[in-house]
């Protein structure tokens, strides 16, 4: 954790797709606050311009950027900005699983007080073909449902918005198999390479759209040094780098965003009535212990199919397999609400 410092300098920057209403209004309310305060404060949707500020040598850089948005928003400023950059959450998307696991508000008087008197921790991200991720990655169902209302979506969208994407993919999907290679990173020199990766980030160009395109220049291990050090076939795979999950669902409660760590979830039943049994063992908190779920701490692994299928990033819609994930330690600083004295 690094020592708090007010920032006098902050740039806003808001989801291409945010719409209008109260989140709005509490980002307007919020630069009024910081500005009679004596912070110089931005704001901007545009990725080209975030980019172009974040990556200022001048004394015109800001000291800290807030994500205005979802997941979605605040994986993309940490994939579009240099490492050392300090990334404050403002949670305005559907499920905001970031600021729910570090209990950030989106209300003027907390955030303002999380802005000029927080901590400010380093977490790790996942990449994933290329693309920076928080909270998890997964194939299978729900991915599906995600891509299907990334097909149709316009604008700003609620839980209600997925009843249509979710009754499409309960009539076509056919939950096909999955094989998730875990990678022995130790005996594949995967380190240096993720260093070069982690490295690299910065010169990476995202896409302005939020479409699910990875970017280029994505991780590759290795052909020739790849040790697969476990096979696991199942019908949906899940890799967690934070124990989030839409819906407030415990998929994986043993994910930890600071120990250099993915946790992969891989379920082999491939059903509707199967996904309905795997829902009711995640309430209940006992599918950990089926003999269908796999679960194990990974660095590295790949994900592929025979047939056409779809992963999502962080509740974004990513593209189809095959995919490639791995582990990048502490690549993120998150400004977080100070700690409170019990």
């Amino acid at each position: 954790m690094i020592t708090a410092h007010p920032p006098r300098h902050i740039l806003i920057f808001t989801s291409p797709k945010a719409g209008t209403g109260i989140g709005v209004g509490r980002v307007a309310a919020l630069m009024e606050v910081l500005t009679r305060q004596g912070v110089v404060v931005e704001m901007t949707s545009v990725v080209a311009d975030l980019k172009r500020i974040a990556s200022n040598n001048t004394s015109g850089r800001p000291d800290m950027i807030v994500a205005a948005g979802g997941d979605g928003t605040l994986a993309l400023v940490a994939q579009t900005t240099p490492p050392e950059t300090v990334i404050a959450p403002m949670p305005m998307g559907t499920e905001n699983l970031v600021s729910k696991h570090f209990g950030i508000s989106s209300e003027v008087v907390p955030m303002n007080e999380m802005l000029m008197a927080g901590r400010t921790v380093a977490i790790d991200a996942g990449l994933a073909n290329g693309r920076l991720f928080l909270v998890m990655v997964t194939c299978g169902f729900d991915a599906e449902v995600v891509r299907a209302m990334h097909l149709t979506r316009r604008g700003h969208i609620n839980r209600l918005s997925y009843f249509w994407p979710i009754m499409r993919a309960l009539r076509r999907y056919r939950f096909p198999e999955l094989r998730v290679a875990v990678i022995d990173d130790a005996a594949s020199s995967a380190a240096p390479v993720l260093n070069a990766v982690s490295n690299s980030l910065n010169s990476l160009s995202p896409t302005e759209s939020y479409a699910a395109t990875a970017i280029a220049d994505p991780f590759v291990l290795p052909a020739s040094k790849s040790v697969v050090e476990q096979t696991v076939t199942c019908r949906w795979a899940m890799v967690f780098n934070l124990p989030r999950y839409a819906a407030g669902l415990g998929i994986e409660p043993q994910a930890k965003g600071d120990d250099g760590m993915l946790n992969l979830c891989a379920m082999q039943n491939g059903s509707v009535l199967g996904g309905l049994r795997y829902l009711v063992g995640i309430i209940m908190k006992r599918h950990s212990h089926w003999r269908d779920v796999v679960r194990r701490q990974i660095t590295t692994c790949e994900i592929s199919s025979a047939a056409s299928v779809a992963y999502q990033i962080d509740g974004d819609y990513g593209g189809k397999l095959p995919l490639k994930i791995a582990i990048l330690p502490g690549r993120v600083q998150l400004r977080l609400p100070p700690i409170v004295a019990s």
